[in-house]
């Protein structure tokens, strides 16, 4: 405020010069009259100044700060009558310094005449980009067969504006191998934010290994083992069987369980591996003494006998005394549900080698499986003079009907019999036939059975009592019991003595279970 003050002085001297000049003053006593008053007067003028004196605040019109990196004002500088009074200025307003936009507000100073107010518009702003942080690698490699599943990432902004809905991710191709992803974001400022992250495709897919034959394998004990090898694509690398590592070993004088293994690596290292199984099995083997009919897959009648041959020796130990209840040529509608429901009622599970059943009958099948009893093999078709023409046709015959099974119920049955069983004569049209298929079903991953006791409900057995007598006269605490039932239509007679035979099995010691790929196999001695 200094220059007030001297401008006022230098309207003084111009008063006095105008004054002498108006006058002509000529006398010494109107000049000391003139120096009396003029003093006054300018001291008079002076302290009218001094009361109207503003203060002076030093700010710019319009000031601005970066959302969220500021507090506070900065300090300004302030004066009143030649003193700094910047510690008493009050300032008026709220600012949110996190938060963009434009806010008014007011310095306030004391003075002789009140309170003095300058206003000041304070704008918030925001020129900083938002930060897009990648989770994960910037480069990131994953198998050429896949699609990119995003890792994720954050986004963080001065503004705290929430952004990652926000982020667009576009692809931009680099080649056949590699691409971008491109994050980019833009928040409410118009900042943009950009990051990339680089994909790369590469061979993480182990090639492909196929068995030559069934993954699991029966053998019958001191026989030759055969490997039968596999082969190893891979996708890109093209045919690697060349590269398989083949481990493991079959001792056929001993009997159990046997991996061989299958080992291959592509060119980028990717490995893998299968396991073929190689079961070694002593048969248990019974002669059957009877002629062959055409009913049911039964050799027996009610008058032949089965005997024990010189491999009894595999009939002790933990199979001894277990009865294996077994049901051909189901399921019917009228039989087996019944059948069903004795078992359930005693808490017993068998065995169904079951045949094609009918839509109708595919509940049956289900419920069998959904009940614990195993659902066995018996085949497509029960026509002998159809089925046993050729190892391929007999095959065919069973695989259809596992695979309609697997269909029905995605169980897979590899437990099977033999129509008319391994020893039957119907098939001696074609000579040799059953050599070749029991040693085939072995090979292609199948157990199967024949029977030691028959309850010849498909032959000479015509009442109940008969099928109960040919059951308990035929069971042998000294070995493992197979029965031959059947639970085909109108086979009353069975399900009539089905609760006595499992009666007088409990009350005799005997205990019952189904057959599994673990029980040793029980089989007749091959005739053709």
């Amino acid at each position: 405020m200094l220059y007030l003050y001297l401008i006022e002085a230098l309207l003084y001297v111009l008063i006095i010069g105008v004054v002498f000049a108006i006058f002509k003053i000529k006398k010494v006593e109107k000049l000391k009259i003139v120096i009396i008053i003029l003093p006054i007067l300018m001291l008079l003028t002076l302290g009218i100044t001094f009361v109207l004196e503003k203060p002076e605040i030093k700010i710019d019109e319009n000031i601005s700060y970066e959302v969220g990196k500021a507090k506070s004002l900065d300090k300004i500088s302030a004066k009143y009558h030649f003193i700094d009074v910047s510690e008493k200025v009050k300032i008026e307003g709220n600012i949110d310094f996190n938060k963009v936009g434009k806010y008014e507000i007011k310095y306030v100073v004391p003075t002789l005449l009140g309170n003095y107010i300058k206003t000041q518009i304070v704008e918030i702003v925001d020129t900083t980009p938002p930060v897009i942080t990648l989770q994960g690698n910037e480069i990131e490699e994953i198998s050429y067969k896949d699609e990119y599943n995003e890792i994720g990432f954050t986004v963080s902004d001065n503004s705290n504006e929430d952004l990652k809905d926000k982020v667009v991710i576009t692809k931009e191709e680099v080649n056949d191998k590699e691409y971008k992803l491109i994050y980019t974001v833009e928040d409410s400022s118009r900042n943009k934010a950009t990051v990339a992250r680089t994909i790369k495709l590469v061979d993480k897919e182990p090639p492909e290994i196929t068995l030559n034959g069934s993954a699991k394998l029966s053998i019958e004990l001191n026989s030759k083992y055969s490997e039968q090898g596999a082969k190893a694509t891979d996708e890109i690398d093209g045919d690697l069987s060349d590269k398989i590592v083949i481990t493991g070993k079959v001792d056929t004088t001993k009997t159990g369980e046997y991996a061989i293994i299958y080992t291959v690596k592509d060119n980028s290292g990717n490995q893998a591996k299968k396991t073929r199984t190689v079961t070694v099995v002593k048969k248990e083997i019974v002669n059957v003494n009877s002629n062959t009919n055409n009913n049911s897959a039964t050799n027996t009648n009610n008058n032949s006998t089965t005997n024990q041959s010189n491999n009894s020796d595999n009939n002790t130990g933990k199979n001894s005394g277990i009865i294996y209840l077994t049901f051909d040529d189901g399921p019917s509608s009228s039989i087996t549900p019944k059948i069903l429901d004795i078992l359930k009622s005693k808490g017993v599970k068998a065995t169904f080698f079951i045949l094609n059943y009918s839509a109708e009958n595919e509940k049956l099948v289900k419920r069998e499986i959904n009940e614990g009893h195993t659902v066995a093999i018996h085949g497509y078709s029960h026509e002998y003079k159809e089925i046993y023409k050729s190892v391929d046709t007999y095959m065919n015959n069973i695989t259809k009907l596992q695979e309609k099974i697997k269909k029905s119920t995605g169980y897979n049955a590899t437990i099977t019999r033999f129509p008319g069983g391994s020893s039957n004569t119907v098939s001696r049209f074609n000579p040799g036939i059953m050599t070749k298929l029991t040693k085939e079903v072995l090979a292609r991953g199948y157990k199967y059975f024949d029977w030691n006791v028959s309850s010849n409900d498909a032959g000479g057995a015509k009442t109940s009592t008969q099928v109960y007598n040919n059951v308990v006269n035929g069971l042998k605490k000294n070995r493992a019991n197979v029965v031959l039932m059947h639970d085909f239509s109108g086979n009353t007679k069975t399900v009539n003595a089905l609760s006595d035979i499992i009666d007088y099995g409990l009350a005799n010691g005997y205990t019952f279970s189904k057959i599994t790929e673990s029980t040793p196999m029980v089989t007749h001695r091959v005739n053709n």
